[in-house]
């Protein structure tokens, strides 16, 4: 793969986490676990997120073992195939706390490899 795409990759997946912290800014977990169309659209964001974090190479993810990129690909997997029993709470706090952190990760790991 060329640098060009796995960059792509991963700043789809920068991109989609801030979407994602949109989405749901400005609510509660009580809130966004009853608003669908914010659930709903924060769910497609995880999920795109996981997808490009799947494509990435390993050779890449090796230089950025602080993004649990494992557990990105799980997440995806289990939204992917949950047929609607999403479970909000863990969505919940993975944008409250987890996006944040992840989104800093690859921007550090994008800085790094110019």
């Amino acid at each position: 793969m060329s640098d060009r795409e796995w960059r792509a990759l991963v700043e789809d997946m920068i991109d989609y986490a801030k979407h994602a912290r949109a989405h749901a800014a400005g609510m509660n977990e009580i809130a966004f676990a009853e608003d669908l169309k914010t659930l709903h659209a924060v769910t497609r964001c995880v999920e795109i997120i996981g997808e490009a974090a799947r494509a990435v190479p390993d050779d890449i993810r090796e230089q950025a073992p602080s993004v649990p990129w494992a557990k990105i690909v799980a997440t995806r997997n289990i939204l992917a195939h949950a047929y609607g029993r999403v479970d909000a709470t863990i969505l919940w706090r993975l944008v409250d706390q987890g996006l944040h952190v992840m989104i800093k990760d690859l921007e550090i790991l994008l800085a790094q490899q110019q």
